[in-house]
């Protein structure tokens, strides 16, 4: 089981462009460790698993041979594992709100001049005003964080004018 782990630890690497000095740095440990450990000579340790699954953006099973479709799909499933169950739960409204607006888009764009149900309109219409309750709740957290790390940049001394708005 280990030779699976090890491949797959170094794939994943390999395909997020780190080096072993990059893995090792943040795993605490020397670039000749991660060489061995990528050689199959040392066993992994379920805790520095953890660690790469979170900095290579992986789900843990990855590393046990298991496929999750491609990239992008085990890359949704690693953010969404560390997100908070709210937070997990937001990003599924928010995404499932976006593919319906697709959805609609397309259905217009394909069929000009033929309606909807106008009960599958209103339905969806308040949906669309939820969610942008939702965006502009976000938009208001963001100007508060873009506030913050502006503040911090200029006691730094940073100019940030030449960032744009």
């Amino acid at each position: 089981m280990n030779e699976i782990i090890v491949k797959r630890i170094r794939e994943a690497r390999l395909e997020r462009d780190l080096t072993q000095h990059d893995l090792a740095e943040y795993l605490g440990r020397s670039t000749a460790a991660i060489s061995e450990l990528e050689r199959d000579r040392v066993q992994v340790t379920a805790s520095d698993l953890y660690l790469v699954a979170q900095l290579l953006n992986k789900p843990i099973e990855y590393f046990y041979g298991e496929e999750y479709g491609d990239k992008e799909i085990q890359d949704l499933i690693a953010i969404l594992r560390k997100q908070s169950p709210e937070g997990r739960e937001q990003t599924i409204k928010t995404t499932s709100m976006l593919l319906e607006m697709y959805k609609y888009a397309q259905f217009a764009e394909s069929n000009p001049g033929n309606e909807l149900p106008i009960e599958e309109v209103t339905n969806f219409f308040g949906r669309l005003l939820n969610y942008k309750k939702n965006i502009n709740n976000l938009q208001i957290q963001l100007d508060k964080i873009i506030s913050l790390f502006a503040e911090e940049l200029k006691k730094q001394g940073i100019d940030i004018s030449n960032y744009s708005n």
